[in-house]
């Protein structure tokens, strides 16, 4: 029997999800929920993603919420980001009956991220985006909640149903 070290808990090999590392993403091209630049995996638990969407949207599809218990993401927008009003922040669940659902702040104006949406995104059209507008979300084993989400523009986040294909 191993000795669990730091970061994980009694399970022996199973890492504490929520201890990652800091990843930067800037997509080579807009991407989308059906064409995503990152199809997350539990591995991928706790990292910090750092976004540039100077150029591209970026799109984020979370693991299955049945293997995900624990786990928690977080996508913060770069500094490069700050200004921009064409390009999206896109993050999804790994599948349509898993819900995304929480409070948002955009603007100091609530968003009620609704419990039959699987996607939740910062949309610039709505307003300039700022360095630091995030999204930090948390699954319970059958659904996404949102730890976190605030946005520098009124109007900033946007729910919905993705598209898959």
């Amino acid at each position: 029997m191993a000795n669990p070290m730091y970061g994980q808990n009694k399970f022996d090999n199973s890492v504490d999800r929520s201890v990652g590392v800091v990843k930067h993403h800037k997509p080579a091209s807009d991407e989308t929920i059906a064409s995503p630049g990152n199809t997350l995996t539990n591995a991928d638990a706790g990292n910090v993603y750092i976004v540039d969407i100077s150029a591209n949207t970026a799109a984020f599809v979370l693991p299955s919420a049945s293997i995900s218990k624990g786990a928690i993401f977080t996508f913060i927008l770069s500094i490069e980001s700050d200004g921009e009003t064409a390009k999206d922040l896109l993050v999804a669940s790994g599948s349509a009956s898993e819900y995304l659902m929480g409070v948002g702040i955009d603007a100091g104006v609530v968003h009620d991220q609704p419990s039959d949406d699987d996607l939740i995104y910062i949309d610039t059209s709505a307003g300039t985006a700022g360095a630091g507008d995030r999204i930090s979300v948390i699954c319970d084993g059958s659904h996404w909640y949102v730890l976190d989400a605030s946005a520098l523009s009124s109007g900033a986040f946007v729910s919905g149903t993705a598209t898959r294909s």
